[in-house]
């Protein structure tokens, strides 16, 4: 067997080297580096250019849109230079006018204190000017003919009891439009000479009952202004709850101030009716207990 495998060997002849690569000739795996150099290469020239492109393009399209946005904003800017001219111009006038209303409220808040005071002094003119007046309220229209001064004196001579006809200066109605049938009368003014005269009328006026011509009430008042008449008037309840308080004195005096003297002796003072009917309630009224059945 080892002769057979010998020839055979033999026969075969010498073993062939393996085969070297020819010069020149490129490997595998470098072709693959060369070609992901030039991928890289492709790359990066691809991405300078894109860069490149997208540059360019930007410049155009931004020079472009600049272009329009400033042939759109060049109004826009204009009118917003102009609207700020006239908004500092508005704050200018509006300081301007700050300035002025303080000085007008000064100015208005000095006059209304100086019109108050002087209204005031108008009223209390105005009511010493009519110290000497009263009023007759209910004589029929008519009744006067042409002399009302003198038929004034004549009436109230012979309503009060007097020894003498009053001294008038003058006596007139009301000047308010004459009234129609069925209307109440204008209400006589009447001036009367003297002051102790006219306090004499009103005391007897006061004091004496119901007065009556030719079948008509008659009621004598002092004339006073309207306002004063109705600071006078808000105290007509108060005076009507004093009338049931035993042993009160009170007195409303010019040109509304209520005096209320309890038995006491102290006298309180009011300007408020408010005020008044509360303390006539709480310290003068009275507790009526009823009768036990």
């Amino acid at each position: 067997m080892y002769t057979r495998a010998k020839t055979d060997a033999a026969k075969v002849g010498p073993t062939q080297p393996e085969s070297s690569p020819e010069p020149g000739a490129v490997s595998e795996q470098d072709a693959n580096n060369a070609n992901e150099r030039l991928l890289i290469r492709m790359e990066v020239m691809m991405e300078t250019m894109r860069t490149d492109i997208v540059s360019q393009f930007e410049q155009i399209v931004s020079g472009a849109i600049r272009k329009e946005i400033s042939a759109v904003c060049e109004p826009l800017q204009r009118k917003i230079i102009a609207h700020d001219q006239t908004i500092a111009n508005l704050e200018d006038t509006a300081t301007d006018h700050d300035a002025q209303l303080t000085s007008l409220n000064a100015t208005v808040a000095s006059l209304t204190e100086r019109v108050g005071s002087l209204t005031q002094k108008c009223e209390d003119l105005e009511g010493r000017s009519r110290l000497n007046n009263i009023r007759v309220v209910g004589v029929p229209e008519g009744s006067e003919d042409s002399r009302p001064t003198v038929f004034v004196a004549k009436l109230l001579q012979g309503l009060l009891g007097l020894d003498g006809e009053p001294v008038l200066d003058r006596a007139h109605r009301t000047l308010r439009p004459k009234p129609k049938d069925g209307e109440l009368p204008r209400p006589f003014v009447v001036r009367v000479n003297m002051f102790q005269q006219r306090c004499v009328i009103l005391q007897k006026a006061g004091s004496s009952g119901p007065l009556f011509h030719k079948g008509k009430r008659v009621s004598i008042f002092p004339d006073f202004t309207t306002s004063v008449a109705k600071k006078r008037a808000a105290f007509a309840k108060v005076k009507k709850e004093l009338h049931s308080c035993p042993g009160v004195k009170f007195g409303l005096f010019y040109p509304a101030r209520l005096h209320i003297t309890p038995p006491s002796g102290q006298t309180h003072k009011f300007e408020d009716p408010t005020l008044a009917m509360d303390f006539v309630l709480k310290r003068l009224k009275t507790v009526v207990i009823p009768e036990s059945v």
